[in-house]
């Protein structure tokens, strides 16, 4: 039988050898900088598009409610003539 720590070292020496050598430190790419900075930009501008989109509907909504409310409020109140006048009954004289 193989023994487990035996097994364990040879997983460690196999996992030390492989691995890869320490990687230089690289600099970012030109126009990294910009390309994040334009990318902030762009976030903080959907961001106010959203907002105002949300806020809008809102308004869009409570203006609709309050036309609706004093459309009612104008129309119940009012006693107007009918639109087709009803014709007089005539009786028949016999």
């Amino acid at each position: 039988m193989n023994d487990p720590e035996q097994q364990w070292q040879k997983l460690v020496e196999a996992a030390r050898r492989t691995s890869p050598p320490p990687a230089a430190k690289k600099s970012p790419p030109p126009g990294f900088a910009t390309g994040i900075v334009a990318l902030r930009e762009s976030i903080i501008a959907l961001a106010r598009v959203l907002f105002w989109r949300r806020w809008s509907i809102t308004v869009a909504v409570l203006c609709f409610v309050i036309f609706v409310v004093i459309f009612m409020l104008y129309r119940c109140t009012e006693s107007s003539d009918p639109l087709i006048e009803t014709p007089e009954l005539q009786q028949p004289t016999p």
